[in-house]
């Protein structure tokens, strides 16, 4: 916890995937995902802190709409 875990910025496609409910909805929590990582997309689904597995079909969505948005 001495380190920030970005501490150069990431030039690649990024999904963050953001459970309406759970952890990390905070935003000081986002803000170096935001600082770092430039070309970030934001996914909000519904469920907790394990998404894929309470609510595994809006989470597929996300993840597949964002994979067909790549090149």
């Amino acid at each position: 916890m001495h380190v920030a875990g970005l501490t150069q910025p990431i030039a690649m496609p990024t999904l963050f995937v953001q459970p309406e409910a759970g952890l990390n909805r905070s935003d000081w929590q986002f803000k170096p995902y935001r600082d770092y990582l430039s070309q970030l997309d934001w996914a909000i689904v519904p469920g907790n802190h394990w998404p894929f597995l309470v609510e595994p079909e809006p989470f597929g969505v996300a993840v597949r709409s964002f994979l067909d948005r790549q090149p």
